[in-house]
């Protein structure tokens, strides 16, 4: 049973939204690139659109094999942390070319505007929340020295000639 908090809302969301648009990627690559402006009209642009959706899903396939795995298998801290680093980093890339795209190439519906923000800040929220380490950052610890680190010894040999 999944307890109900918000990391887990959190999880559970960048497992399914991600999973569901690989389906929609893998299996209507040219309606998607009509979606967001794109041009299919001759065959060598719509095989490239269909290339590159089909490549470009795979970061959603990786959000969403992680989060799967972080939600329902029993993970320390640690791993959670790291999941949520790894999709914070893939969202703020993935929405930000959506966004960079709706700027400066096509206008895009509002309502895909009103995500691509949404998702941009809701990432940002996230990763600088949950993907940091803040009790070491707030509490400054003292660092212990590193036992493999090197010494640095004096060479007296150049200072004898």
């Amino acid at each position: 049973m999944i307890k109900c908090s918000l990391i887990n809302i959190y999880f559970l969301c960048t497992w399914i939204l991600p999973g569901t648009s690989v389906f929609i990627y893998l299996f209507i690559p040219v309606h998607t690139v009509k979606v967001f402006g794109g041009n299919t009209s001759d065959q060598s642009t719509r095989d490239a659109a269909q290339l590159w959706v089909r490549t470009t899903s795979n970061g959603d396939i990786l959000v969403s094999l992680l989060s799967g795995i972080a939600l329902f298998k029993q993970s320390d801290w640690h791993f959670r942390q790291i999941v949520i680093r790894v999709c914070s980093i893939s969202n703020f890339i993935h929405f930000g070319c959506f966004w960079y795209h709706h700027h400066f190439v096509t206008p895009h519906h509002i309502a895909l505007v009103v995500v691509y923000y949404s998702a941009l800040f809701i990432t940002l929220l996230t990763g600088l929340g949950w993907g940091l380490n803040w009790d070491t950052i707030l509490k400054k610890k003292a660092k212990n020295s590193d036992p493999i680190q090197l010494t640095v010894e004096s060479n007296n040999s150049f200072n004898s000639a």
